[in-house]
């Protein structure tokens, strides 16, 4: 009787702290991004396992972004028993503080629509990815995140204790089912999570003396290294303000409008690319490489025709300039050649025309009284060299030598020939 009556007070208190006005939350769907106050992102949240295990705990958590988009949180967890009163030293030893600092990431099921959201392909992303063919608890809340705690504790569960100190790092997971909304906007949530991680503790061991009702210590200054379960949460979570959890946490695509038109043209343009890429790897596409492909073949072809046939051009020109100048050298050649045999038969003429003025004079009649067996003929000899040239023989000298090509040095001969022969007929007319 009288553990019923203090049941019914504890609920009667628990009653007068709680508005007495309830209703059922619903899923909120509209499109718009809200700025949530700072009430309004914070939120208290406690373990029931742990009060089962006689160890009071509270937990505050507060979001990180102030939009209804925002999925990530940070949270604070505190929880105390330690060294209870007793009339005596208890076998079972329980005794537990703990500083546990945490980060939540909050999301939920989103159901493929065929268009923007496409399953993972690979498997391991199919097991922590969110997209699911359906979503059986639309109002459920999923979250995953990291914890780092500081841990004093001493428990002794069976004949031997431990009692130190510990650092426990590691992950968790949960969800959150919404439960009631107040009438001043408050919500209750209930929660469910597990905990788990490694362990760094440093430890005395302890034994129970029940004679002298003492714990002596065995040994000291331990350490260890092992993998730990953290915690297991059945809980409640009380938030603040206007904003239950149906409206927070949500994908920023359901809430953006001016998001969703971004995100779907980048998507559109991929896709597009996706479809001008396949339509290129299509029947169409094979037909237009082959062509691309012939035609680049004969571009090429043609190409190395006209390399070789502008090789063979330059070629020719070259051959077409040597030829010219050979050609241009040879007519200065003769040019030379030529004027030097005008020259060389100018000369012969003009000593053709002296020799022939000299025999003129030796011809002359002499003197009336000059004796008549005085005067003597020139000397002749047989050799046309002799015989002094006439101007009529002096073209036909001139021809004879152009055909045999007589240089200028046995011309000066001749001539020198010709004036000695001329001089002796002029010392014989004296």
């Amino acid at each position: 009787m009288v553990k019923s009556r203090t049941f019914q007070y504890i609920w009667l208190c628990v009653l007068l702290l709680l508005p007495l006005t309830m209703r059922a939350q619903v899923m909120d769907t509209g499109h718009k991004v809200d700025t949530l106050s700072t009430l309004e992102r914070l939120s208290l949240r406690s373990n029931a396992v742990d009060w089962l295990l006689l160890v009071p705990n509270i937990g505050i958590e507060y979001d990180i972004f102030s939009t209804n988009w925002n999925r990530w949180s940070v949270g604070l967890n505190l929880r105390y028993n330690w060294e209870t009163s007793h009339t005596y030293k208890p076998g079972i030893v329980y005794n537990v503080a703990e500083a546990r600092l945490e980060v939540r990431n909050y999301y939920r099921i989103r159901v493929f629509d065929g268009k923007f959201i496409e399953p993972k392909k690979h498997k391991w992303e199919r097991v922590v990815s969110p997209r699911r063919a359906e979503s059986k608890h639309p109002t459920t809340t999923y979250y995953r995140g990291a914890f780092i705690a500081y841990n004093n504790y001493s428990l002794k569960l069976g004949t031997e204790g431990k009692q130190g100190n510990a650092i426990i790092a590691g992950g968790m997971c949960g969800m959150i089912k919404p439960m009631y909304e107040f009438s001043n906007g408050n919500s209750l949530d209930l929660e469910f999570a597990a905990s788990a991680g490694v362990a760094y503790a440093k430890y005395d061991t302890y034994t129970h003396d029940r004679l002298d009702d003492c714990y002596p210590v065995e040994a000291t200054g331990k350490t260890t290294v092992l993998p730990v379960i953290n915690e297991l949460r059945v809980g409640f979570v009380y938030r603040f303000g206007s904003y239950p959890i149906t409206k927070k946490y949500r994908w920023r695509y359901d809430v953006d409008l001016d998001y969703q038109e971004r995100l779907d043209s980048t998507i559109r343009a991929e896709r597009n690319a996706a479809e001008a890429q396949h339509l290129s790897d299509s029947i169409y596409g094979n037909i237009s490489k082959k062509f691309w492909e012939a035609y680049n073949e004969l571009a090429k072809k043609n190409k190395e025709k006209a390399e070789k046939q502008a090789a063979i051009d330059k070629q020719n020109a070259e051959a077409k300039k040597a030829a010219d100048k050979k050609a241009a050298e040879e007519k200065k050649a003769a040019d030379k050649k030529a004027a030097e045999e005008q020259k060389a038969a100018e000369k012969a003429a003009k000593a053709a025309a002296k020799n022939a003025e000299k025999a003129g004079k030796s011809e002359a009649p002499p003197p009336a009284d000059a004796p008549a067996d005085s005067v003597a003929s020139p000397p002749t000899t047989e050799t046309p060299e002799a015989s002094p040239p006439t101007s009529e023989s002096a073209p036909v000298q001139a021809e004879e030598q152009k055909e045999e090509k007589t240089n200028e040095k046995p011309e000066e001969k001749s001539e020198e020939k010709t004036e000695e022969q001329s001089e002796e007929v002029t010392k014989t007319e004296e």
